[in-house]
This record gives structure tokens, sequence and C-alpha cells, in this order.
């Protein structure tokens, strides 16, 4: 019943020449004619491998080539510059109207003389001081940590009369606590100036004091405060018992204890001296300073030489990125401590003809402190690269660091076979894939093609069922010339055998309804009921069967229950 009602096996004039059509396009898609030719493959792979040797072979800037390049195009700020910046920060801090113009900050960090200091530093500086009453100020040789601190204790203490300067030397350790602290004279305890210091401090609550220990790494602090006071300083607002007195550091005096960073202290502090007197406070080699000093030092000058080279730009980012990378790398290889500040030696070697001194100054630098690891012009080698070439870091390409790590470890020629076997068989895997993959795509076509054309009625179901067994049969038989693998062959027969299922499917659908309206129709009469359960079958069965087929079915129903109503 099928036959006649729902496709009836249209011939190929009844369907315009649709399956003569479809047979052609067949033909002409012969499956062991399909190809690349390896010069195409070439020529696509050419541009990726280029690209990848490129991207591979290619170093990387040096970061701080660029940095030093930025520096020269950054203006600096020095105190001096900023009257009304400097003005304002210690109204803040003295809480005090302000008043543009007014030069009495800059006055007090005057005296006696005003250095080479950066506004951001010292700004940053001197906000940290007044978050913390006492603070460990380190800084390498040449940083300035003496020179910055000074001028931030002025600006705190308002008054130089408010400013205790004690000044440290090694071996000195019980004079330093007998001067400051105190000692017994007849019998009698006499206080130190640290002691009498502090009761000023005690005696003038609204004023602010500072005492400021320099080089304080070169004696033991216990041993200049002295056991009671050291260990009353751990706890704040406790007393210490001080030659039968009661001593109690003032809450208005700040502590400054100016160390140097790294080797060459005879006192290394830790957690317990922290805890003492204060956190600590980093001060890195600035180069806006030694930039900004060379500049000012030698503007309108009688020496052109120097005068051109300060304003040669390509000199003084070579001589900036010198200063850089060398304090960058003796941090990273030999530990903080180990560079050398703004105000060092080397400020004074930014000619180029003076490159082999500024080298052998940070030589003599190091190997004084490092007496086992002895470090020769050779170490310069790197940076005399990024020199030459403009800016980039030497093997800081891929390839040359993960060439370089193969190396380290041993593994370089075994990985290089390794690697070309893979590359080798990759190559053929991929092309015999790309080839099965174009007959999998080619029948999968012509498969979708032939349930699309039974879809929309082009063609029959038994006409698409045999066509789909013949794709079927041609599969098995690439399948055994092994054009395609085993597994390739049972996916694509099973995605051909849901087609045919589907079309099976839908026949046997489309025969149960016609068997049940033609049971309605025995009385050439539809009722309101087998009509509402025709209407509901077709519902279910909407989508198994083709839109087109659902549609006349739909007509077919309405047209007979229309006929009897």
């Amino acid at each position: 019943m099928s036959a006649p009602e729902y496709n009836p096996a249209p011939s190929d004039k009844s369907v315009g020449g649709v399956e003569n059509r479809y047979l052609r396009v067949a033909k002409k898609r012969n499956p062991l004619k399909v190809s690349i030719p390896p010069i195409h493959i070439f020529l696509y792979a050419l541009p990726l491998v280029a690209l990848v040797l490129w991207l591979g072979l290619r170093n990387r800037p040096d970061p701080v080539w660029l940095k030093a390049g930025d520096l020269l195009r950054q203006p600096v700020q020095l105190l001096q510059d900023v009257p009304d910046s400097l003005q304002q920060l210690y109204c803040e801090w003295r809480r005090l109207p302000f008043r543009a113009g007014d030069s009495a900050a800059l006055r007090l960090v005057s005296r006696p003389t005003l250095s080479v200091i950066e506004w951001t530093g010292f700004r940053r500086f001197f906000q940290a001081a007044t978050r913390q009453r006492n603070l460990v100020v380190s800084g390498v040789t040449g940083a300035g940590g003496t020179k910055q601190t000074r001028h931030v204790a002025r600006l705190l203490a308002s008054r130089p009369e408010n400013i205790l300067l004690i000044e440290c030397a090694p071996q000195f350790d019980l004079d330093y606590h007998k001067k400051y602290i105190g000692a017994e004279t007849n019998g009698r305890f006499v206080p130190g100036e640290l002691l009498r210091f502090w009761g000023r401090c005690h005696q003038a609550p609204g004023e602010h004091f500072v005492v400021l220990i320099d080089n304080f790494d070169k004696i033991n602090p216990e041993t200049f405060f002295g056991p009671a006071l050291w260990e009353a300083m751990s706890s704040p607002g406790d007393s210490a018992s001080v030659g039968g007195k009661n001593v109690l550091p003032p809450p208005n005096c700040h502590l400054f204890s100016v160390t140097h960073l790294g080797p060459g202290s005879q006192v290394e502090f830790n957690a317990e001296h922290f805890k003492r007197l204060g956190q600590p406070y980093i001060l890195e080699p600035n180069a806006r300073e030694l930039l900004e000093y060379l500049r000012r030092k030698w503007a309108g000058s009688a020496d052109t030489t120097r005068v051109a080279a300060l304003a040669d730009t390509a000199n003084m980012q070579r001589f900036l990125f010198y200063f850089l990378k060398t304090n960058a790398v003796l941090r990273e290889q030999h530990g903080k401590g180990y560079e050398l500040g703004q105000g060092s030696t080397v400020r004074d070697y930014f000619l180029k003809r003076d490159l082999p001194e500024l080298k052998r100054t940070y030589l003599s630098h190091l190997n004084a402190l490092r007496r086992t690891r002895q470090i020769t012009e050779a170490n310069f080698q790197a940076m005399d690269f990024t020199v030459r070439t403009g800016g980039l870091e030497p093997n800081s390409s891929f390839l040359a660091r993960q060439v370089q790590y193969l190396e380290d470890t041993g593994y370089l020629v075994e990985i290089t076979m390794v690697a070309t076997t893979a590359l080798l068989t990759f190559l053929a895997g991929w092309w015999v894939f790309r080839r099965r993959e174009q007959l999998i795509r080619l029948y999968g076509e012509r498969a979708q093609q032939v349930y699309l054309g039974f879809e929309k009625q082009l063609i029959s179901a038994d006409a698409a069922a045999r066509r789909l067994e013949e794709i079927k049969t041609e599969v098995d038989s690439l399948v055994m010339r092994r054009r395609l693998n085993y597994t390739e062959g049972l996916y694509f027969l099973a995605f051909v055998e849901d087609k045919v299922k589907r079309i099976e499917f839908a026949r046997n659908v489309t025969q149960n309804f016609l068997e049940l309206f033609n049971t309605f129709m025995e009385d050439n009469l539809l009722t309101e009921s087998e009509y509402t359960k025709l209407l509901q079958f077709l519902q279910t069965i909407r989508h198994k069967i083709p839109e087109e087929t659902y549609e006349r079915f739909r007509e077919k129903v309405e047209r007979a229950y229309a006929a009897n109503n």
C-alpha cells in the first residue's frame, strides 16, 4: 500500500531526469582518482614552517635595554624642583595650612646642603617613616641610605636640635654604650646622650624627634643598648631599669638605623633586630638619580666631550643599560647587596671609551666581596652582545632556550633523533589520513545526497535504499584493497546503515498510517473520533517522515473529513 500513496518510484522522466543527473555526478566523483599533489602540500606547509622558524630563532628584546630607553625619555624631578609638593607633604605631616610658594620645607631639607634626591623616592621614604616610627634603612654602596635618611629626619623633626646623630665604627660597642646609654662614675650612674635626648622628648610631647644611628651594622645593637633596654624594646610601652632609673623610649621619637645591605656588615640583622629596631626599608640603586646627577653636574661645562656624550641618546642608553643589567645580574647570581648604587664611582664612566673602566669597577667591587668566586670581563659578553645588536638578549629565542636546556640535561642527541623520527612519521601518517579523509568525505556526501533526495521525494525509498547499498559495496571494496582501514570502513558503514534504517523506518511508518486510514475509510465515512486519532498519529510520526509526506497526509485527512461533514 505504501507504493501508490508514499512515493510511487518515479521514473527518471517523471522527476525531470533527477536520477540520471545524480548518477552522472556519482560517476564523475571516482574515489580512486582523489589525490593531492605533493608539491601542493609542500607549498601549504612552507609558510607555516618559515613562520615557526622565524619565531623560534628570533631573539627577544632585552627588557633592561627597553627600560634604559624609557628612563632617558622620562622627566626626573628632584626635591628642589618641586618646592610646593615638598611643602604640602610637610604641612600634611605637621597638620599646618598649606600656602603655595612657601619654601620652609625646602630650607629644612637643604641644611647643610641638598644632594641629588629624586622626589618620588623621597616621598615614598618619608611616607613610610610617618607610618612606621622605627625603620632599619638598608642600601648598597652608593644607594644614598645615609643621605636620604638625614633629609627625611630633618623634615620629620623640623628643628636640627631635635635630631640625635650617632655614627658607628667597628670595635667601639662598649664605648658607644657608655657614651650614649650611660656608665657608673664614682659610684653614681651618669645617663648618656641618648637617655638625655629621650628625656627631652618626654618633656616636649608636642614635638617630633629623631635618633639616627648610622652604620649600625658595624657594632652589636644589643651591646649598644644593654641587656635591660634591649629586652624592653621588644615590647612597645615597656620600660627598662637602667642605672636604677626606669627608661621608656618616647612615642614622639623616631629611630632610624642605617645599615649596609649585603656583605661587609659586622652584624647581620635578623628578625630579633627588626622586632626591636623596626621594619626594614630597602633603598634600591636609583638610575633616575644617576642620570640627573650627570646632567646637572656637566650642564654648561667646558668639557665638550662629556656634554656631547650626555646629549647622545644611544650613548646614555648604553651606559644606563650596563648600570641596570650589571646590578640585576649581580643580584640574581650573588644575592642582594652586591650591586653598586648611583652614588658609587661607576657614575664617572659614562663615556664610550670608559667602558673598560666601568667593567673593572664592578669586577673589583665583587671580587673584593667574594674572593672564592672571581669573575672576569667574560661575564660581560652577554651585555656586549645586547649593545651590538641594538637591544636583543642573547640566547633568548625559544629554540635556543630549549636547546640549552637539553644540552644541560644531556638529552639533546636522543631528543633530536626521536623528534626527527616523530616528524617523519607524522608527515607520512598525515598524508595517509588526508587521503582517507577525502574518500570518507566523498562517500559521506554521496550518501547524504541520496538521503536528501529521498526526503525531498526526488527518488523513491526503494531507489534510495538500492543506491545506499551500492555505496556500501564500493566502500567494502576500498577496505579490501586497503584504501581505507577497517575501523574507518566500519564507521562509514554504520553511517550508511543508519540512513538505510531511517528510510526503512519512514516507509514502515507511512505504511502503518495508510493502513489505519484505509481501515477508517472502509465505510467511506470519517468520524470525528477517527479524524482526531489520525491527526494524533500524524503528530507522533511527524519527525520520522519527510515534511512533504506529512503535509500530504494531513491534507488527505482534512479532505476526507471535510467531505463527510
